[in-house]
């Protein structure tokens, strides 16, 4: 996802590699939003159409013509394109965004199989660094590691390339904890018993958590540091700024890295590690909103630790708002004020008549934004982010060579995962066969339906307006346990039309009232507020 290099010429990608629509998938959207629906469909057969598997085409190409390694005809293994679409590439960053759509579109198997190549890349060597990007044969894309450390010749590269001593290869700390947290996703979508079995993965979920903070933490705060620019090893996704020694979207990744473990040591029944893993999460939650992010004189974060070592009350893109959007952030008034400064930060957008200094050029920055709004409860801002991607996504990328802001792959998966987990506020457990759900739709969206939502072995249709959720368990050969919330301190829901007692709990610092239901299957209830 890095954009080191000059674009100023135009390389055509061979037709065998070009994503091609291949097979169709089943889960789709009615709406009274005809925009909306039109425009997930389109999100579904462009997410399916970026899909690699089974194919044949060239490793190595980007902006640059041929690069080292190149080959022309090589055959894929089960992928998606996840970064530039004139680099034959898939990236971490990207991977790790786009899975959740992948999922909901049908790529389970080329998510679990990315997610083993990077697996397999994290080693002691990179001081548990995985590549930063991998072609669609698997092998390492060498734009991104012209150096690897060492002098070893390493698998993928040419027989007759020769590794000089030092190191210069992309590194981003954020990632490597985020591969943790999108295993654990994965998981909850699907049940695969690989997550929690495969050797391989396990050896990355436990050494990004454990080894590869102290090797990168010299001071002994619990943070990794950044060692400059991303051939160096930067500490945040914000790319083109300040380079930080710490930053906030590194630490709220290792948040819910530290989470994502606690609940894999829990499936394999290590209560008393996953205890002690949750205690970290805590521990490093509470330090980061009492002391870390705290700056005399405001209640804003700090999102950054500056490579002068003070404290960076400034705006910058993803170092700020991956910290709500992580939920490191406490639920209360600063959290409330921070998502405010953002806001303003960023304006309507690039090329609007409100685009603000903070306003990113790139489109796939905002695909971020929806979901740092949604999980407070905030419909309309979330909603005014997908609104603006609609708008722009058939209007020229700032780079050149990618074409249409719509054809970077990055926007079809979040549009598919944001109507579903953001709009509808789907959440599932696939090994304890439950889905969560609460509407968050804004009042230009009366009614969403959903139809073959797949969360394990379970095919699921959703009806869902501001106040009425119908969940069917179409298939399946388990009973489906739906908890079905409201936003609101509600004394009863109708359930299928009898007044039935609700529960009230916390959403991220928003009141909200439940119910539970379980159906067999083929059985549908209706809950109504």
């Amino acid at each position: 996802m890095n954009k080191l290099f000059p674009l100023a010429f135009f390389f055509v990608i061979l037709l065998c590699s070009l994503p091609i629509c291949s097979n169709s998938q089943t889960i789709s959207l009615k709406s009274d939003n005809k925009e909306l629906e039109e425009t997930f469909n389109w999100a579904v057969d462009k997410a399916i159409s970026w899909k690699m598997t089974g194919k044949s085409g060239e490793i190595n190409r980007h902006e640059r013509g041929e690069g080292l390694g190149y080959m022309p005809n090589v055959p894929y293994l089960p992928s998606y394109w996840a970064g530039y679409a004139h680099r034959s590439a898939y990236y971490i960053r990207d991977f790790a965004h786009q899975l959740d759509g992948a999922h909901l579109v049908g790529l389970d198997e080329e998510n679990y199989a990315m997610m083993k190549k990077f697996a397999d890349y994290t080693t002691a060597d990179k001081k548990w660094y995985s590549w930063w990007a991998l072609n669609f044969d698997g092998s390492v894309f060498i734009l991104d590691a012209p150096n690897p450390p060492g002098t070893d010749t390493y698998e993928g590269y040419p027989s007759d390339f020769v590794n000089k001593s030092g190191e210069s290869f992309v590194r981003e700390i954020p990632a490597m904890f985020e591969l943790v947290e999108k295993a654990w996703k994965s998981y909850l979508w699907t049940g695969d018993k690989r997550y929690i079995e495969d050797k391989k993965l396990w050896t990355m979920y436990e050494k990004v958590v454990s080894e590869f903070v102290p090797l990168h933490d010299s001071d002994g705060n619990g943070i990794p540091e950044g060692q400059g620019n991303i051939f160096q090893g930067s500490a945040t996704y914000n790319e083109a700024d300040i380079h930080p020694l710490e930053a906030g979207d590194a630490i709220g990744s290792q948040y819910q890295a530290y989470l994502a473990f606690a609940s894999f040591l829990a499936e394999r029944n290590l209560s008393k590690e996953s205890n002690e893993q949750m205690k970290r999460a805590e521990t490093l939650k509470d330090y980061f909103n009492s002391k870390w992010s705290v700056i005399d004189g405001t209640d804003l974060y700090s999102c950054a630790i500056t490579a002068t070592n003070e404290k960076y009350p400034l705006f910058n893109k993803e170092t700020s708002w991956f910290m709500p959007m992580k939920l490191l952030t406490d639920p209360g008034e600063r959290n409330d004020n921070y998502l405010d400064f953002i806001s303003e930060q960023l304006g309507d957008g690039v090329n609007t008549a409100n685009q603000k200094q903070g306003s990113p050029s790139n489109i796939e920055a905002y695909t971020y934004l929806p979901d740092t709004y949604f999980p407070y409860g905030r419909t309309d801002e979330a909603w005014k982010w997908m609104k603006y991607i609609i708008a722009q996504k058939d209007k020229p990328h700032v780079v050149i060579q990618q074409g249409k802001n719509g054809d970077y792959p990055e926007v079809s998966f979040t549009l598919v995962s944001q109507v579903v987990e953001g709009l509808m506020g789907i959440e599932p457990d696939a090994a304890n066969h439950t889905i969560s759900t609460i509407s968050r739709l804004p009042e230009e969206i009366g009614y969403l339906e959903l139809t073959d939502l797949k969360i394990g072995e379970h095919s699921i249709a959703i009806y869902q307006s501001s106040n009425k959720t119908e969940i069917t368990n179409s298939s399946s050969d388990s009973p489906l346990t739906c908890v079905i919330r409201f936003y609101g301190d509600h004394k009863s829901i109708q359930v299928d039309g009898k007044k039935t007692l609700a529960k009230t709990a916390l959403l991220n610092g928003k009141v909200y009232s439940f119910v539970q239901v379980k159906l067999k299957s083929g059985e549908k209830v209706i809950a109504t507020i």
